[in-house]
């Protein structure tokens, strides 16, 4: 009789821890989802709006015109509005680099730099500092930002360089556009991923920037 009482005891004690417990549905996941297993916080991109797209890497390289045609309009303007909202937006997970091209090619940092708030704070400050001045250089641009690019610690398919201009190349006689994508074929020798944003409409300019977006493994965008 003593052990049919205490049986019933417990009984009704575990009865009791579930009615207080709820039962965890597929609802109650946190928001995302569940993390698949052996997923970790590393793995998982960083995602950056810029100019009306998402763009995913781990290690972000901006090669920026900066050239005279980029002080009619507001495309200087629209172009650090853009640059400093993408700078923003990264975690200090990420790695940042910035090469401004026209006559010279400046560099923020000649290696890629982990994007912590003090780093983002002084990238923000270089973009203030820029004028648009002097021809494009493009090809000369595109090589000095994978020569930034190579020192990431990230793993190439998780880097990624945007090249951002409003023309084609009229730089020290070199202007011949199949020579500049030959140029930056040649000088992207680890396949780097690199995509472009054209600002305008100037057709020989999207054509450049069509091929060494197709050539490079990347996508092309127009912004108007």
């Amino acid at each position: 009789m003593k052990k049919l009482i205490v049986l019933l005891s417990v009984l009704s004690v575990l009865s009791a821890l579930g009615a207080e417990t709820p039962i965890r549905r597929p609802l109650d996941l946190p928001s995302g989802g569940m993390r698949q297993t052996g997923q970790d916080d590393d793995e998982i991109p960083e995602i950056i709006q810029f100019y009306g797209h998402h763009y995913e890497a781990d290690a972000f390289l901006f090669v920026i015109d900066r050239s005279g045609s980029m002080s009619t309009g507001n495309k200087w303007g629209t172009l650090l509005e853009e640059m400093v909202t993408a700078i923003q937006g990264l975690s200090s997970e990420a790695e940042l680099g910035i090469v401004a091209f026209s006559t010279p090619i400046v560099p923020w940092n000649p290696q890629m730099v982990v994007s912590g708030p003090n780093a983002r704070a002084l990238a923000i400050t270089f973009l203030s500092e820029l004028q648009p001045m002097g021809a494009t250089c493009i090809s000369l641009g595109v090589n000095a930002g994978l020569q930034v690019l190579r020192s990431s610690s990230k793993e190439i398919d998780s880097r990624r360089l945007i090249l951002i201009g409003d023309g084609g190349q009229f730089c020290s006689g070199n202007n011949d556009p199949e020579m500049v994508v030959a140029e930056i074929v040649t000088g992207n020798w680890d396949m780097h991923r690199i995509d472009t944003i054209f600002l305008g409409d100037y057709p020989s300019g999207i054509e450049l920037f069509a091929a060494i977006a197709q050539e490079n493994g990347g996508q092309m965008r127009i912004v108007q």
